[in-house]
């Protein structure tokens, strides 16, 4: 009967230690956030087809955080609208700093695109 309580209370305590270890919260070394923002083109973009959609320009506008404890240089974000990579450059963040970036332009006929972040690189 000891025996028995004593594995369940190892288990018990392994079940805990795992349950606080998947929950604790991590903070990333550089955090990015991103959402995109879509504007409607007219002129040479519309076709006679599209004459109701029109023609869309899509950038994702977001903000750049630096967790580490020393600044980083040359960073390069990539995200990838309607199936078409684009991307942002920062050139120096320092620590604890929050910068904003927009990504260049894609053209698109989608009014609300698919949109993915690809990653960060930096020096």
């Amino acid at each position: 009967m000891t025996r028995f309580l004593a594995i369940l209370l190892l288990l018990a305590a392994v079940g805990g230690g795992l349950y606080y270890l998947l929950t604790m919260e991590t903070v990333e070394d550089v955090k990015v956030t991103g959402k995109l923002q879509i504007s409607q083109q007219f002129g040479n973009y519309v076709k006679a087809s599209q004459a109701d959609d029109g023609s869309y320009f899509a950038v994702v506008e977001g903000k750049i955080k630096n967790n580490l404890g020393k600044p980083i240089k040359n960073v390069f974000i990539k995200y990838m609208i309607a199936g078409q990579e684009t991307s942002a450059t920062v050139f120096d963040v320092a620590p604890g700093q929050e910068i904003h970036f927009n990504t260049r332009g894609v053209n698109t006929s989608a009014s609300n695109p698919e949109y993915d972040f690809l990653g960060i690189y930096y020096d």
